[in-house]
């Protein structure tokens, strides 16, 4: 059975589409090597404009019963050389003391510049596994550390993506 919404516009009536369906389409390891799913369907519901989201997830090294796991939605997305997806994370405000843990106990406080201001942070991953993230000052826009770093993730669209073509025009 297909559920539909159905939409009242004045007098009439449109069948509208479901609620977005979020479906992971490719989890890979730090390497870039597919755990699960397949990196051509992530691509072709990149062509399709599909909406993604990237979610990936840590450990302490010196507490591994200490975790975090992130989920985003990605501003920028980009398809590169028809294999490997692209996004750029959108910026946000990190302040150290509400972390949930001790200043003095957080492994990157040095990079941040102490524990007692508030920075950006922005990030670009792909789905060979790479992960750039970035720590600048907000207020003058100066960098204060950059971090390139391998995670796995998880990549999931809210549509079921199908045979594309890609989006630069044919030879």
């Amino acid at each position: 059975m297909r559920l539909f919404l159905v939409c009242f516009v004045g007098l009439a009536v449109l069948a509208c589409s479901p609620p977005s369906q979020w479906r992971l389409l490719l989890k890979h390891d730090r390497d870039g090597k597919v755990l699960s799913g397949d990196v051509g369907e992530l691509i072709s519901a990149v062509r399709q404009g599909c909406d993604l989201r990237v979610a990936w997830g840590a450990r302490r090294n010196a507490d591994p019963s200490r975790t975090i796991e992130h989920v985003s939605t990605p501003i920028w997305v980009a398809v590169r050389d028809g294999a490997v997806v692209e996004v750029q994370l959108d910026d946000f405000v990190i302040n150290l003391s509400v972390l949930g843990e001790p200043n003095e106990e957080h492994p990157a406080r040095e990079r941040f510049g102490g524990t007692d201001k508030a920075v950006m942070w922005r990030a670009n991953f792909k789905t060979d596994g790479t992960f750039d993230a970035v720590w600048y000052d907000p207020i003058t826009g100066g960098l204060i550390t950059r971090v390139p770093q391998r995670h796995g993730a998880s990549w999931f669209a809210d549509c079921a993506p199908g045979v594309t073509q890609p989006l630069y025009p044919a030879q």
